[in-house]
């Protein structure tokens, strides 16, 4: 490891908010809002310059969605590429089910339903409208 690399030097860095590239925001925040239960933290408008009260009919170009201390940025067209892929740590295995279990009734892409992987994770992968894929995993049960 480089000196220059160790901790204590970390620059106040904090938090980490991937960004998402996709088609059509509003497409994406209903997804992520109605179907996968995150929350819609800001919208903002590229043509009007200016963040959207709820309720409006403006396009977003760029939103925040967030589920718990997750926050997700999605823009429209620009700034990556349709596949990205995010890890999503849940806390157990009954949790992840659950996950599970909502996004199926909501009709969610789910790739694969959660197993316990050859790494030893119980793991299953989601994608949303624009190919992003979401691995969603936690510890195995307890024997």
């Amino acid at each position: 490891m480089n000196s220059h690399m160790t901790d204590n030097h970390h620059a106040g860095i904090f938090d980490c908010r991937p960004i998402l590239c996709v088609d059509s925001v509003a497409r994406s925040i209903d997804y992520y809002v109605n179907v996968l239960g995150f929350r819609l933290g800001w919208a903002w408008s590229n043509e009007e310059q200016r963040f959207l009260q709820a309720g409006e009919t403006a396009e977003p170009g760029f939103a925040l969605v967030a589920i718990g201390h997750v926050q997700i940025m999605l823009s429209q067209r620009s700034q990556g590429a349709p596949g990205m892929w995010l890890h999503l740590d849940v806390e157990t295995a009954e949790q992840v089910d659950a996950l599970h279990e909502s996004w199926a009734r909501n009709s969610a892409r789910i790739d694969e339903p959660p197993f316990v992987r050859p790494w030893g994770m119980y793991e299953m992968r989601v994608h949303d409208p624009d190919g992003h894929v979401l691995r969603v995993s936690s510890s195995p049960r307890s024997a």
